[in-house]
């Protein structure tokens, strides 16, 4: 959560509105019990619909992510990707960045990389 919230003013300070669902819904959704968890989750999925692109932080993806990249994937949403210091990362060489792991790798494979 911390590091959502540093995130979140990073893209602040670039003049657009950040969307972290996963730090708005626990506000008021029980994270440990299993129907609420779902609930906000499906509502992140419809916040993420009006927004215009997806911003990914980091080499570290969780499960939860993944299953956002998939429906921004479906939606066709642009996805930017940072490394954890808000440097963007050169989509061109992916392939050979050693900072990105297999399994990054395939997350981010076939989105609409900007």
């Amino acid at each position: 959560m911390k590091k959502a919230k540093f995130y979140g003013k990073i893209v602040i300070g670039t003049g657009r509105i950040p969307v972290a669902s996963h730090l708005y819904f626990p506000t008021f959704l029980d994270e440990n019990n299993p129907n609420e968890r779902m609930t906000g989750i499906e509502m992140g999925l419809e916040l993420m619909d009006s927004c215009d692109e997806v911003y990914v932080f980091g080499f570290d993806i969780t499960e939860g992510m993944k299953f956002e990249l998939d429906h921004a994937r479906k939606k066709k949403k642009p996805v930017r990707l940072y490394d954890d210091r808000f440097n963007a990362v050169n989509v061109r060489t992916l392939p050979i960045d050693e900072r990105a792991t297999p399994e990054y790798r395939m997350a981010v494979k076939g989105l609409r990389l900007k």
